[in-house]
């Protein structure tokens, strides 16, 4: 009788825990983000389950907050017999899947078939150096796969700055650009180009292991009068290396 109500007990005790797994709130997902990144990301405004709800992504960069977009998750408890907790997660109005795979006993988190609308502020997390261009406008991510790990980041990733803006001229918009990222390991290549607008700009660098990014680019008025309005914009990113074209450049810090 005595190891029957202690197996009772253990039944008993076995599923209390595991409904309180199941109905753990979406808000300890902000906990969690919040102590794994260090406090650049958190979650505000969480509603449902941990396994199945919705949020406001927020990212801190320095004392400010910077909004990443409402997202709604959906936990698939099928990939665990694949050793994988992997969610099915949508942006805003945006029906189309995207999947966050993350490995334990790997330690790697993917991004898969990734697409995702970000603000312009985001470009200043890769380069520091561009937060005093006050950059605007919108960023379209995507990528079919990207890794992350305690080596680094593996995969390819597009950029697509929409609608680009800088506080440093009233011209607006300057035009549309796309960054596309390739991660190897600590070394990450980067390539920008104009899809079109006003200004055009063109250029690629790369990431020095614990400094940063290396870019050098090209920019120059489009076609017309654009040169005159963009003058002080054009002496203020670098030299004239020739009639119309300056050259601009990060370096790591």
């Amino acid at each position: 009788m005595k190891g029957r109500n202690t197996f009772a007990l253990f039944i008993f005790s076995a599923l209390f825990v595991f409904s309180l797994l199941v109905m753990a709130p979406a808000a300890l997902l902000g906990g969690a983000l919040d102590k794994l990144t260090e406090g650049k990301l958190n979650v505000s405004d969480a509603k449902g389950t941990l396994w199945n709800g919705s949020g406001i992504v927020l990212f801190r960069d320095n004392t400010q907050f910077i909004v990443l977009g409402h997202y709604n998750w959906h936990w698939r408890a099928a990939a665990l017999l694949e050793g994988q907790v992997e969610f099915d997660v949508t942006q805003g109005e945006n029906t189309r899947p995207m999947f966050l795979r993350i490995f334990p006993l790997k330690r790697q988190a993917e991004l898969a078939h990734w697409h995702a609308t970000l603000p312009a502020q985001m470009l200043s997390l890769l380069a520091p150096q561009l937060r005093p261009y006050q950059l605007s406008g919108e960023i379209d991510f995507s990528t079919d796969s990207l890794v992350f790990s305690s080596q680094g980041g593996y995969g390819k990733a597009a950029l697509d700055w929409n609608h680009a803006g800088s506080g440093l001229t009233d011209i607006y918009p300057l035009g549309d650009y796309r960054i596309l990222i390739e991660a190897s390991g600590q070394d990450m290549s980067v390539q920008l180009s104009t899809l079109g607008g006003v200004l055009q700009l063109g250029g690629k660098g790369k990431t020095v292991p614990g400094r940063g990014l290396e870019f050098s680019g090209t920019a120059q008025a489009g076609q017309g009068d654009q040169y005159v309005v963009l003058t002080a914009l054009l002496h203020h990113m670098g030299p004239e290396i020739s009639p119309g074209v300056f050259s601009f450049g990060l370096a790591p810090q």
